[in-house]
């Protein structure tokens, strides 16, 4: 070697080992049992907006698990619906019906159990948003679970479960037949009692603060279920009365 080659050489050392003192190291690949026990951990201590994170990442990179690590993190984030936290404390349990959307049928099947656990049916926030990420599976075999919430005392439940079944816009019209029906029973429910003649102020304007709730999701739910707009419930009625006996146009795309 040289001596003009054997200093250039020792000058690329020299840049080489600057380069490796400045810059950072490479991070390790985050495994899925990383994942699993940084969520643990920060459940356990309440840290809601880390785990919310973990979660969020967790939905994100869902797709590249394998079959055996999906099953591995869908049970670390539903078990985070157990978690203990005050009546008014939501942000854990959001979190996970969001995720719940973007987990395949495992979410989906993790969605129809978390209906029923305590911490959810508490909360009608919570309540809501998981009825949005059922109806997101469109699966069909969900929508009667989906219609039963129409009923329910909460307004906020109500317009969750009409989101919910606004999903179903594209499925063939044996599907969306009974949706519909069901979105104009209860907008029927909800209108007729905030115009009623026999109510007192104080009724009627607690009957429109909950039509307020309702209204817009009800009435978006039939504009995709029907391809109509209806200005009000009576007309919702009037359409449904006029053409359940016949042919229903294709279904929304939108």
């Amino acid at each position: 070697m040289t001596t003009s080659s054997f200093r250039h050489a020792l000058r690329g050392l020299a840049l080489a080992a600057a380069f490796a003192a400045v810059a950072p190291p490479l991070r390790a690949q985050v495994t899925v049992d990383d994942r699993v026990n940084q969520l643990a951990e920060n459940v356990k201590k309440k840290k809601d907006d880390e785990a919310a994170t973990v979660i969020d990442g967790i939905a994100k990179n869902f797709a590249t698990f394998s079959e055996e690590d999906k099953k591995k993190v869908t049970a670390a984030v539903e078990k985070c619906l157990a978690a203990n936290r005050g009546d008014d404390d939501n942000k854990l349990f959001e979190a996970v019906f969001v995720a719940f959307m973007n987990m395949g049928e495992l979410g989906e099947k993790a969605t129809v159990r978390g209906l029923g656990s305590p911490s959810v049916a508490k909360r009608k926030g919570v309540l809501s948003g998981a009825l949005r990420s059922l109806g997101s599976h469109k699966d069909p075999a969900n929508t009667k679970t989906i219609s039963d919430m129409l009923k329910n005392s909460e307004p906020l439940v109500v317009a969750g479960a009409a989101d919910g079944l606004a999903f179903y816009a594209d499925q063939p019209e044996k599907i969306r037949r009974p949706i519909v029906e069901e979105l104009v029973k209860a907008y029927a429910t909800y209108g007729s009692a905030a115009t009623s003649g026999q109510a007192d102020n104080k009724q009627k304007g607690q009957a429109k603060d909950k039509l307020a709730i309702v209204e817009s999701p009800l009435r978006e739910a039939l504009k995709k279920m029907t391809n109509q707009e209806f200005k009000d419930y009576s007309a919702a009625q009037k359409w449904y009365n006029d053409n359940k006996g016949k042919k229903w146009d294709e279904p929304s795309k939108n």
